[in-house]
C-alpha cells in the first residue's frame, strides 16, 4: 500500500482511497484529495514536515500525518482536463544560456 506520505518530489500518482473519518475526511475532500484525482508531489519539507502537492491547478501543503490517510498508485501519464485524454509527462529542459 502506497500512501501520499511515501512519495518523493516529482512523483505523479492517482488517489485510490482516502482512509479518514469525520472532519479530516471532509477537509481532505475539500482540498481535492478524492479517489480518481491525480496529484504531483512538488516538494517535501525537511525533518518530516509538510508535503507540497499539486492537484489540477491547485497547490496545497499537507501534514505528513494527514498524507498517511491518502492511498495512491503511481502514475506515469499526466491527465488533462478533457475526459479520457492523456499526454506524456513533459520533461523539464534546462534553461539555455
Amino acid at each position: 500500500m502506497n500512501t501520499l506520505a511515501s512519495l518523493h518530489p516529482g512523483a505523479l500518482a492517482i488517489v485510490t482511497e482516502v482512509r479518514a473519518e469525520g472532519a479530516l475526511m471532509h477537509r481532505l475532500a475539500a482540498l481535492g484529495l478524492r479517489a480518481g484525482n491525480q496529484l504531483l508531489v512538488l516538494r517535501q519539507a525537511r525533518f518530516r514536515g509538510p508535503i507540497h502537492v499539486r492537484i489540477g491547478t491547485t497547490e496545497l501543503f499537507l501534514r505528513r500525518a494527514d498524507a498517511r490517510h491518502v492511498e495512491v498508485v503511481p502514475s506515469h501519464v499526466m491527465q488533462t482536463a478533457s475526459a479520457g485524454a492523456s499526454r506524456p509527462v513533459p520533461s523539464i529542459a534546462s534553461p539555455r544560456a
